[in-house]
């Protein structure tokens, strides 16, 4: 049920945004679509990062497939398939979805800055809104919990 409303939630973002959809973390970052949210956590930004690179590797690098069929008029299949990587201080799984109009490529989904602070560091995550399960874990890594994997949630 969680991996249908994720890729509904995708495909009306694809579909409504797909010329427009952020082709750069830059981009991502200011997108009006997309939603930040920041935490502060008691680690170092180089435990966070690698933390959230690590888990980020092996949780978050997988390919979906569904078919929607409504009556007889109505048959889609929807290909999603996410990889991850590092830039800098900033972690991005990218989406890659041959069923975008606009630009079929690799283009960032959801991204996570980690910048040191005194006391540990801050680490912001931006994601469209219905990506909340790809926070959420990026989050719970932060802070040092490395059991939540969202592609378990999305199957």
């Amino acid at each position: 049920m969680m991996m249908k409303k994720l890729v509904l939630a995708a495909a009306c973002t694809t579909l409504a945004g797909c010329l427009s959809f952020p082709q750069t973390t830059d981009e991502l970052r200011n997108h009006t679509g997309v939603r930040s949210e920041t935490i502060e956590v008691a680690r170092s930004a180089s435990a966070v990062m690698s933390t959230i690179a690590n888990r980020g590797r092996s949780c978050m690098n997988f390919g979906s497939h569904t078919q929607m069929t409504r009556g007889i008029t109505m048959n889609a299949n929807f290909f999603d398939n996410y990889r991850t990587r590092t830039e800098g201080r900033s972690f991005v799984v990218e989406h890659n979805s041959p069923n975008n109009v606009g630009n079929p490529g690799w283009y960032p989904r959801v991204m996570a800055d980690v910048v040191p602070t005194a006391s540990g560091a801050r680490v912001t995550t931006y994601a469209p809104i219905g990506d909340g399960v790809f926070t959420r874990a990026i989050q719970a890594w932060a802070k040092g919990d490395t059991k939540p994997c969202p592609r378990i949630d999305l199957f």
